[in-house]
């Protein structure tokens, strides 16, 4: 039995060792991929969404500047509004705010409405150069992000530009992404508030994922970059990065990590196996292998033992070439002398 655990031991800590190292390092570098596709698929997700939202500032900036716009005529303001959403159709409503919240003119012809109670429109009044916000929009009852830059005529602020424009522009993308079978992004505004998400229901409901493990632990964190592991709501174990765009909201990816690591695991059930085959064919091996060596030696101390008795005609059947075999020989010549010294 010694024997069999010695060789067991021999022959199986070496692969252990090997197996080990190997498993380890597997994992990591699995690990690390992972965090770098995801780093660098929310960067671009991130710059894409953040690009987007520049060029549609960039454009409203250029039309306060215009003398039809900062004029505040209703009239001549229209002309132009008209003419921007024409040009850009995602933006279904453009229109401009006078310094008392009241719509001054629309594209869309509709009565004038009061928005005095929307927080972009408060920040353009209180002298911020861009303000926006994610709501349900009061032209279209649809989740939307309006954007608005301050009107100046010379040094003096005479009322805010703003667009409303479907939020389904920003988030194809992110909402569209897909990794695997479980893997999926989603965007959440700098309130919690879903701008993108996979389930629709999220985005027209705007749900709220500030309980979210990642988001939640993305702002205590004070809204630096992550990548970790974590508990999903579904009570899968996920793997997920979080980062922040320009505008302060948080672009999350996730996979389950059975998913990310099934490569790996697939690796490791066939390294189990291997280990559980080599631990047979070990046993095997031992067995016979000890059986060779142990079979001989038994015949051999019991000719001794019975030889020590006086019964000098013991057999000796052991014809082996081995050490073994040597051993045999030797105990039959002292068996031989053992017999003339005790018939002289």
């Amino acid at each position: 039995m010694r024997i069999i655990i010695v060789m067991l031991i021999v022959s199986l800590l070496p692969f252990a060792v090997v197996w080990g190292i190997t498993l380890r390092e597997t994992s990591q570098r699995v690990r690390i991929e992972t965090e770098s596709l995801m780093a660098q698929t929310a960067k671009g997700l991130g710059a894409e969404v953040d690009g987007w939202i520049n060029n549609n500032v960039s454009i409203l900036r250029a039309a306060a500047r215009l003398p039809d716009i900062y004029s505040m005529d209703r009239t001549r303001q229209e002309d132009v509004l008209k003419a921007i959403q024409k040009e850009y159709p995602w933006m279904y409503l453009v229109f401009t705010v006078s310094p008392d919240g009241m719509n001054v003119a629309r594209n869309d012809g509709r009565p004038l409405k009061d928005y005095s109670d929307r927080q972009y429109y408060r920040d353009i009044m209180t002298g911020k150069k861009l303000s926006w916000q994610t709501l349900v929009g009061k032209t279209s009852k649809k989740p939307a992000l309006v954007l608005a830059v301050p009107i100046k005529s010379g040094d003096k602020l005479v009322g805010a530009m703003a667009a409303a424009m479907t939020i389904d522009e920003i988030s194809k993308n992110i909402a569209t992404w897909q990794q695997g079978r479980t893997g999926f992004a989603f965007l959440v505004d700098e309130k919690g508030y879903v701008v993108s998400h996979p389930d629709r229901q999220y985005v027209t409901k705007r749900k709220n994922l500030n309980s979210h493990p990642l988001i939640a632990s993305f702002r205590k964190k004070g809204w630096r970059t992550t990548t970790t592991e974590f508990n999903a709501p579904n009570g899968e174990t996920a793997f997920g990065h979080v980062r922040s765009n320009n505008f302060g909201w948080a672009l999350v990816l996730q996979q389950q990590n059975k998913e990310v690591f099934e490569s790996f695991n697939r690796v490791q059930e066939f390294a189990l196996i291997l280990l559980a085959g080599t631990i047979l064919v070990v046993l095997i091996i031992s067995w016979f292998s000890a059986r060779a060596i142990v079979t001989p030696i038994r015949k051999l101390t019991d000719a001794a033992e019975r030889m020590s008795l006086g019964e000098l005609n013991v057999k000796i059947d052991i014809n082996s070439k081995d050490e073994i075999g040597l051993l045999a020989q030797a105990i039959g010549r002292m068996q031989t002398s053992l017999r003339l010294a005790m018939n002289r």
